[in-house]
């Protein structure tokens, strides 16, 4: 569950990565194989001190995977170091510069390439997983420039949180397209919430997260297929663009959505202030703590209505990497291994929520039979993620201004469409 945290540290990330040259690493040339790569895993078990960084609850649950793998390991020592997720893209930028690493860390997928263009990561060996039995989605958010950087941990992905009994209410069905979106947060509204709909507007982390699927679902794309060059100055992205305004133009939703304070987004929605919004997995637990036996009757979830070309949804999750000064690569991408076998990823979903990266955890993490991980799981079959580049913090940024341009009326669909596409290219992709 990073992104809702960590863009509030990338900010810093791009400051940061721009100085690394200057502090002990060369960023030139950084995708090529470095000397701390390895091609292969050594036989037999770990041994020695391995140490991971871990964010969030991840953080807090990781040990006991970790005394599983000492238990199977007994020559390894695991320390995990629990990182807040804001001061984690800074704290991971010092210790690459610096040459001080741990072993392992836990990094969100669009913070990846930022941190392989430093020279940071090891390359993934060929035998430390199966690719196959993760998220095919999820595993192409590992890779930079065709390498892999990174293991898949957990996946999750925005749905459509709504309010079923004000829906019911309305004699109204979740929405399945476009065309019925606008109509049901309108009566939503109509029948008990003060805003139909919850949309941020301009919030760096959020915004390009809800904002860049319309132009998915539209058909639409941020990059060409090799993301050689930004392609979003096209009748697709204007009428994604147009479709994320209509909310606002419909006064279903307010022109100065914000998911903050974090925490709140679950409150306002459980005492009916908003009537619906996207958001991910996170959301269940807080919602099922603040309603208890009423979230059942009160909250309803559902996929992504389709645009014209798909109802594709933002995906995200978690990764684990191992820094190319890690003192025991070895160890470390064999705990990697451990983490990833399908009753350990199943057990560290129960320990934290989170939605496995390995496909064949999600029946033994008992995910299969619960109909708001069904809905998840659908969702997951229709997703996109941002291209993998290092300049990403300043392309999200962008996003965000013009999404609240957007919101507030300044700006049309097509200007905006070419502006970002005007922009984004003086930023460029590497």
């Amino acid at each position: 569950m990073a992104d809702k945290k960590w863009l509030n540290g990338l900010v810093l990330l791009a400051t940061v990565t721009l100085v690394l040259a200057g502090c002990g690493r060369d960023g030139e040339g950084s995708t090529d194989d470095a000397a701390g790569d390895v091609s292969a895993v050594a036989d037999g078990p770990a041994t020695g001190k391995i140490v991971i960084w871990a964010m969030g609850t991840e953080g807090e649950v990781m040990p006991q995977i970790a005394e599983a793998f000492e238990a199977e390991n007994p020559d390894a020592e695991v320390t995990v170091t629990a990182v807040p997720w804001d001061d984690a893209p800074t704290k991971i930028s010092t210790a690459i510069a610096s040459g001080q690493t741990p072993d392992v860390t836990l990094i969100n997928p669009s913070a990846l390439a930022s941190y392989v263009a430093t020279g940071g990561f090891s390359t993934v060996p060929d035998d430390v997983v199966d690719k196959g039995v993760f998220d095919e989605t999820a595993v192409a958010a590992t890779k930079v420039g065709g390498k892999a950087y990174s293991v898949p941990l957990y996946v999750d992905t925005r749905v459509l949180f709504y309010r079923k009994d004000i829906a019911q209410k309305a004699g109204v069905p979740a929405p399945r397209s476009w065309g019925e979106w606008a109509g049901f947060a309108k009566s939503l509204q109509d029948n008990g919430a003060k805003q139909g709909m919850l949309l941020p507007t301009g919030e760096l982390g959020f915004t390009e997260q809800v904002l860049i699927p319309f132009i998915w679902e539209a058909g639409g794309a941020i990059t060409d297929a090799g993301q050689t060059a930004f392609t979003l100055d096209t009748e697709q992205t204007a009428a994604g663009l147009a479709q994320y305004r209509s909310f606002f133009d419909a006064g279903v939703a307010s022109k100065t959505g914000t998911y903050e304070p974090w925490g709140s987004v679950e409150e306002r929605l459980a005492s009916g202030e908003i009537g619906s919004v996207i958001q991910g997995p996170w959301l269940v637990p807080s919602l099922k703590k603040i309603l208890g036996a009423e979230y059942d009757d009160k909250v309803g979830v559902a996929t992504i209505p389709a645009g014209p070309s798909s109802g594709a949804s933002w995906l995200d999750g978690g990764q684990l990497a191992v820094f190319r000064d890690a003192k025991n690569a070895d160890g470390a991408w064999k705990f990697i291994r451990f983490i990833s076998q399908t009753a350990q990823a199943a057990r560290f979903s129960q320990l934290t929520g989170d939605l496995p990266a390995v496909t064949a955890a999600w029946e033994p993490a008992g995910l299969t039979t619960d109909p708001t991980t069904a809905v998840f799981s659908e969702q997951l079959k229709t997703t996109g993620i941002p291209p993998t580049i290092a300049t990403w913090t300043e392309v999200a940024n962008v996003f965000a201004g013009f999404g609240e341009r957007l919101a507030r009326g300044t700006v049309t669909p097509q200007e905006a469409a070419s502006g970002l596409q005007k922009e984004l290219s003086g930023i460029g992709l590497r």
